[in-house]
């Protein structure tokens, strides 16, 4: 009784923490989908294909405005066996409960196999506890976890059956395995060479005879070795059969078709080994050197860290079980596409099984030679070796979880925003889907497709098709210019559509039905009564507007930045009222600029149309800015800009040459957007530039002290002068060579986020006049290592005449002056993150060399 209990115990913890993966990943995705954090991809066509499965059309979704297939990119015959799912709950929240509980299941078998492992190999005592050790090492990978947040995907599947695929195999179950290996394969294309692999291993383990394995175990006799033999054979052969049918018979006509493509467009993603998958594979043997260099980048590095530390590295002494999953290991390390290295998405879920195998036949393996060293002496050394493994793999599940995981202790969970909240806009949902008649095709926005996905045919806006009604918010995700999204509603209220009900940015269309006009209720999801700006203001244009304050919302993980502004009318504006907002860089490059991407609310809630005392909201649609940045804000009226005033004492504020206010700016440190301060190393000098009517020196100045060939090199330059000069000087920054010669400039107009002419420069109270000023060198991609010099000084544009350098006795010194030494060397360039590789805006903010260590 009391062998069953300590067997029973372990057992039933590994079952209750199964049990909280799935509710906690349940609940987790389950709540990003209700805060409208899906999309059509992949949430909403996946569960269009799949609901239109369970009702007789076979993979059936939509592409643009015509009914397509799943086929045009993946096979996989397991959405049929998913589709049984609706029978149950016809709701798409239910496959993201599926995918939690498919994930979570695969531990049981990797618990049943760790456990036979240990047990084989001698072990009698706590053999349960150290198999829950590994079965927890597997419920704590990120990557597994990366899979259950990931919308909804057919890899995710794949777990269970790889783990129970292995534990029939050392049980030499089969029958079982043959189920296994078979559902595997059905998962997509891809899975089918997983399942290959599979029957190779069956095979070798149903001829091996050696170790305590083999006479140990009853099945292990002559008899019994060649059905398993034969059975992994077939299933390796079926395997490569059904991997080619799928990829190169069924998938390239459907993509013809989608794509214009002569094969599975993911085919593409390894563009650096060949554009086939023929190519693929004759690189992988005839160019080791490119693959090696491929494999050893600082990302592809973390990835396969990542993959191996939950285990505390162990699964490294189980190559035999690590070797199976090499098809899928290689497409993803290999890749072209960063998510399929980052350890992210889905694309690594099915490898945590193997890693976890590997790690219980290397534990397995570590203790069998522990106790051939130790024989004859007592068992000390045995249960020390044991100890030693399991906090291996519990220091690992536990500490890479933290570093990169997605429960509440992982860091994963927090960059992502921690716990999603669902406002009572995304609640309003329900109002309007319950309008829509559930057999009627539909045409709507992206983040609302997933929750509309449950019939024969809907299409993502602004495509129509067959389409008789249409839901779109404007204020959410529409992957569409907000100018579009408005014009196309127009045309579709003149082309015989009307609005069935509109409130706070939705807006319902029927065909031939409805009003003629929009509601005011839409619009309220531009006001904002009860406002509490996070970073408030009091700045006034002219007597009619006045900027309330301002929101910074931004996303760390991707460098993406929203600013939200609150606004307020105080008398009834002119037709031709305009807000305009730019983000500046210290340079004066223009970062971000209503012009070309507008605010969704004064699209549609104009000043104009702004009733007096109410607070208007604006929000801009998210963007990827440089390292340090400044908001630009101004009001326009009868074609000028209407007047800025604030207090004086305000901290940040100035107004610019074009009559907007510059509010404080802001920097990314450490991935954190903190109050920009200043430029950081500066270094004094006393350089100074005169002629009979004006002077200026240089303060200080900061610069990096290496830079890459091809990128750019920023300089800050701090002047300061009694006042303003005759005329407009422009600034020269050059960096010369060893023989002098000019091999990147930087001359401009001073400039500290707007243009600041040396005409304007003002008096200050004490006489004096400070400001920064930075200029951007770009260096030439050719240029050779080596070490340069930065000169700088000052010259009239019209004529080329230079400002004398002068000591400080007025003494002339030439006309530039030497700031210091820049080294060029081409290992100065940043390694891109997966923000950088992914969005390439999102370089501007990149400001850290990422390493395998950068979480």
């Amino acid at each position: 009784m009391n062998k069953s209990r300590k067997i029973l115990q372990p057992a039933a913890l590994l079952l209750a923490l199964m049990l909280a993966f799935t509710v906690w990943f349940s609940a987790y995705s389950i709540r990003l989908h209700d805060a409208h954090l899906t999309h059509k991809s992949d949430l909403g066509q996946m569960d269009l294909a799949i609901w239109n499965t369970a009702h007789g059309r076979f993979l059936q979704e939509m592409r643009g405005d015509r009914v397509s297939t799943r086929l045009t990119d993946h096979f996989e015959p397991i959405f049929l066996p998913v589709s049984l799912v609706f029978w149950l709950w016809d709701d798409v929240r239910a496959l993201l409960v599926l995918q939690a509980a498919a994930l979570a299941s695969a531990a049981w078998p990797l618990f049943l196999l760790a456990r036979h492992k240990l047990r084989a190999c001698g072990l009698n005592k706590g053999t349960e506890w150290a198999a829950l050790v590994l079965g927890v090492a597997y419920l704590l990978v990120p990557a597994l976890q990366a899979a259950a947040v990931a919308e909804f995907h057919a890899l995710p599947l794949a777990p269970p059956l790889i783990a129970w695929a292995l534990w029939a195999t050392e049980r030499r179950q089969w029958g079982r395995f043959v189920l296994a290996a078979a559902l595997l394969m059905a998962v997509q294309e891809g899975t089918a060479l997983l399942g290959a692999m599979v029957g190779v291993y069956a095979a070798w383990v149903a001829v091996r005879r050696t170790g305590a394995d083999a006479t140990s175990d009853r099945h292990s006799t002559a008899s019994a070795r060649w059905p398993g033999v034969l059975v992994g054979l077939l299933v390796f052969l079926g395997g490569l059969v059904w991997f080619y049918v799928a990829t190169f018979v069924i998938i390239p006509p459907h993509a013809a078709l989608a794509h214009g493509l002569d094969q599975t467009p993911y085919a593409a993603r390894y563009g650096a080994l060949g554009a086939s998958f023929g190519d693929v594979l004759k690189a992988l043997v005839t160019r080791p050197g490119l693959v090696w260099r491929i494999a050893i980048e600082p990302m592809r590095l973390r990835y396969l860290f990542g993959l191996l530390a939950p285990t505390g590295f162990l699964a490294l002494l189980g190559p035999e079980i690590l070797v199976l999953a090499a098809p899928l290991l290689l497409a993803n390390l290999l890749s072209a596409f960063p998510f399929q290295y980052a350890g992210e998405l889905h694309y690594s879920a099915p490898l945590a099984p193997y890693v976890v195998a590997a790690a219980a036949l290397g534990m397995a393996r570590l203790l069998r030679l522990t106790r051939s060293g130790q024989r004859g002496r007592s068992g000390g050394h045995r249960i020390t070796s044991l100890h030693l493994a399991l906090a291996l793999v519990m220091v690992g599940a536990m500490g890479w979880q933290i570093a990169a995981g997605y429960t509440p202790l992982g860091r994963a969970f927090w960059r992502a925003g921690g716990w999603p909240q669902v406002t009572a806009h995304d609640r309003l949902l329900a109002c309007f889907a319950a309008q829509i008649p559930a057999d009627a095709a539909l045409s709507v926005t992206t983040d609302l497709y997933p929750h509309l996905s449950h019939r024969e045919l809907v299409y993502e806006f602004p495509w129509l098709g067959e389409a008789t009604w249409a839901l779109v918010d404007v204020s959410g995700t529409t992957d569409r210019h907000p100018a579009d999204v408005r014009a196309e509603i127009e045309r579709l209220m003149t082309a015989g559509w009307g609005v069935v009900d509109a409130a706070d940015g939705y807006i319902l269309l029927a065909r031939g039905q409805g009003a003629g006009t929009i509601p005011d209720a839409f619009y309220d999801f531009a006001r904002a009564p009860a406002a509490v700006p996070e970073h408030q203001l009091d700045i006034m244009f002219g007597n009619a507007v006045k900027l309330v304050g301002y929101d910074i919302i931004d996303d760390p993980r991707w460098r993406r930045t929203t600013l939200r502004y609150y606004w307020q009318a105080l008398a009834p504006l002119p037709a031709d009222t305009s807000i305009a907002v730019q983000v500046l860089a210290p340079d004066g490059a223009v970062a971000d600029d209503t012009g070309l991407r507008p605010m969704p609310a004064l699209i549609w809630y104009p000043p104009q149309r702004w009733a007096v005392g109410e607070t208007v909201v604006t929000e801009s649609l998210g963007w990827y800015l440089p390292t340090v940045w400044a908001p630009a804000v101004g009001v326009y009226a009868r074609g000028a800009p209407l007047a800025p005033r604030f207090d004086p004492l305000a901290g940040g504020l100035a107004i610019t040459p074009a009559g907007q206010v510059r509010l404080p700016a802001w920097e990314r440190r450490q991935g954190r957007l903190i109050p920009f301060t200043g430029p950081r190393q500066q270094m004094a000098t006393d350089a100074r530039f005169a002629d009979g009517d004006w002077a200026v020196t240089l303060a200080s100045w900061s610069a990096p002290s290496a830079a890459a060939p091809g990128g750019d090199l920023a300089v800050d330059l701090q002047w300061r002068s009694d006042g303003p000069a005759p005329r407009d000087y422009t600034v020269f920054l050059h960096l010369l060579g060893e023989d002098g010669r000019t091999v990147a400039t930087g001359d401009a107009t001073p400039s500290w986020f707007t243009p600041l002419p040396a005409s304007e420069w003002a008096r200050a109270a004490d006489d004096t006049f400070t400001t920064w000023d930075e200029h951007v060198l770009s260096l030439p991609a050719e240029l050779l290592p080596g070490r340069y010099l930065l000169v700088v000084g000052w010259y009239y544009w019209e004529t080329g005449e230079r400002l004398p350098a002068v000591d400080l006795a007025g003494n002339p010194l030439g006309d530039e002056v030497v700031l210091g030494s820049v080294t060029v060397d081409a290992t100065a360039a940043l390694r891109p993150d997966l923000a950088c590789l992914l969005i390439p805006e999102a370089c501007a903010s990149q400001n850290f060399r990422f390493s395998i260590f950068d979480f």
